[in-house]
């Protein structure tokens, strides 16, 4: 592959251009976006529903492909990978958290975290092991066996997180982690993100609706008319 990054950055987006038709109508919903991101970094993005940040998201993790640009993860090109290789990618340096938890109902918190991380192909004894240190660091090391419908929607969106970070990657990205949750859930979410960005330098680019929760972030930044801008008080 090519488009190396520098050691430092995690993420690098560049011009990134996206559209989609409706019927013969082309919409334009990227139109140039620049990012990156250094280890340990977050990130927080706004915008208005329907402003393209999920579509952002889905670019930068090579669940879709721009139209024109490049998006490098840890110093690979995701445009020029093949479909293999970018889940490779995935799987290695990435996680996810969505605002829909997307617990499998009939598996244990501790089956949850440990399943993406089997499906990697790591032994079953070191998946559980680096499952129950997550799901114990995320304050869950009492619920190992509890399914989904027996948890709290704070402690089922603490299982995701722990799923996303089981596997130390490098970069997570989260679509409207918070969305869901009530005000003291929410916080204590967002505490666990900071606290393990600061510990372990894993780097969070997160779209959120949640004004209250910028304050957490370094930066904060607003998708608008398709492009990356500084957030300001006003928007």
């Amino acid at each position: 592959m090519n488009e190396k990054l520098p050691p430092s950055s995690v993420l690098q987006a560049v011009d990134v251009h996206k559209h989609f038709y409706q019927g013969s109508t082309e919409v334009p919903v990227l139109n140039g976006v620049d990012l990156e991101l250094e280890p340990g970094e977050r990130v927080a993005i706004i915008g208005r529903s329907g402003s393209g940040k999920s579509s952002l998201l889905h670019i930068l993790a090579g669940l879709d492909t721009a139209d024109r640009g490049h998006v490098n993860v840890v110093g690979e090109d995701m445009g020029g990978a093949s479909s293999e290789q970018r889940a490779a990618i995935r799987c290695a340096h990435m996680g996810f958290v969505y605002q829909q938890h997307h617990l499998l109902p009939e598996f244990s918190a501790l089956e949850n975290v440990a399943l993406p991380q089997r499906l990697n192909r790591l032994e079953k004894s070191v998946a559980e092991a680096s499952s129950r240190e997550i799901l114990d660091a995320v304050g869950l090391g009492h619920r190992l066996e509890h399914l989904p419908s027996a948890l709290s929607g704070g402690e089922r969106q603490r299982v995701a997180v722990a799923r996303a970070l089981a596997h130390q990657p490098r970069l997570v990205l989260a679509d409207e982690p918070t969305g869901n949750l009530d005000q003291a859930s929410a916080v204590q979410l967002m505490d666990l993100m900071v606290s393990l960005s600061e510990a372990n330098g894993t780097a969070f680019l997160v779209v959120t609706h949640d004004v209250s929760m910028l304050h957490r972030f370094h930066r904060v930044l607003t998708l608008n008319a398709g492009r990356i801008e500084a957030y300001s008080h006003d928007d």
